[in-house]
């Protein structure tokens, strides 16, 4: 189909670039790659899977759970600093009112967390794997917390993954499809008389307002503990290696005002061979406010990199940790 039919056909053509892509299912922490479950704590990852054996036996689960019971969460790590690192992992109700889309941000504005508890392992270091088990008595929402202290720089990165247990529901998607379905329809309808339907579509798009985040922009990042946001602009388009160049950074608030004056410091390195960048960054701010020059950007190697931003606004220290691929 060519691009002017799909210009004609609006809700069908939003419908296709939502299947197309299959960062919409992610969750948060655990996201799909090469067909494996992989839980991103920072920048250490391991391989996700949770199992309920009385139920299903070997059933692999990346992370909705189909039927209560006794679950097994296991953690295969595919980052040494995982083996040496303090671990500990928290089961909450998730009471959000984000349901699937629950991030890092509105786990740290519930007041009471231990009132929301359903399950707690205290920090302890598990050398090879890490297992955890819990037997969910009820059906629902709930929020998978894991925190881990790295013992090379005893630096903690957390990661937060909303999931399901049982049946809670038809879900978002069927609301999701229904409007796009109205919307399609309300064009063909209007547009056979040359008369626009800005009032309904309106409507209809505020109602779909809700689900946001499956059209989040994925080149904007929130910081670890939500009090900012971080977004990032190379002078060389594609990234290449042995090359100097430039980055613009925007910095904004949560509620996304620029972050003036802010002390801004970038760092990274390759965690998989265990090294920084090949320079020292500096980070200048500009005269636009929530906009900082980084000068003297090197990649020297092909592979997986780790940029880590800090922000200290005076008020609020908070850091974000961005992958990259070369």
């Amino acid at each position: 189909m060519t691009a002017a039919r799909l210009r004609r056909w609006p809700a069908v053509a939003t419908l296709l670039c939502l299947c197309s892509s299959t960062a919409v299912f992610a969750h948060g922490g655990v996201v799909s790659e090469n067909d494996l479950c992989i839980i991103n704590i920072g920048y250490l990852k391991a391989h996700f899977k949770i199992y309920v054996p009385a139920a299903t036996a070997h059933e692999e689960y990346c992370e909705d759970i189909p039927i209560r019971g006794e679950s097994v969460f296991i953690m295969e790590y595919q980052h040494d600093g995982l083996s040496a690192a303090k671990i500990d992992f928290r089961i909450v109700r998730n009471v959000t009112g984000k349901g699937i889309y629950a991030r890092s941000e509105d786990v740290a504005n519930i007041d009471d967390l231990d009132a929301i508890t359903v399950h707690y392992a205290p920090a302890a270091v598990f050398p090879d794997v890490y297992m955890l088990l819990h037997d969910f008595e009820s059906d629902g929402e709930y929020i998978g917390i894991v925190t881990a202290a790295t013992a090379d720089n005893g630096k903690t990165y957390t990661a937060v993954f909303p999931f399901e247990v049982g049946d809670t529901g038809i879900g978002v998607w069927p609301w999701i499809l229904g409007g796009l379905l109205v919307l399609q329809l309300n064009f063909w309808f209007w547009s056979r008389r040359r008369k626009p339907a800005a009032g309904t579509t309106a409507v209809l798009l505020l109602a779909l307002l809700p689900y946001a985040p499956l059209f989040a922009d994925d080149d904007t990042w929130p910081t670890d503990a939500g009090h900012f946001s971080v977004s990032y602009q190379p002078d060389l388009d594609p990234l290449q290696i042995n090359k100097i160049h430039t980055w613009m950074l925007t910095v904004n608030h949560a509620d996304g005002t620029p972050v003036a004056n802010a002390t801004v410091t970038l760092d990274g390195g390759m965690p998989s061979h265990n090294h920084g960048l090949p320079t020292q960054p500096a980070v200048l701010a500009t005269a636009n406010p929530g906009e900082y020059k980084v000068e003297g950007m090197r990649f020297h190697m092909q592979g997986d990199w780790v940029i880590a931003i800090k922000i200290d606004d005076g008020e609020h220290r908070d850091m974000v940790m961005i992958p990259l691929r070369l």
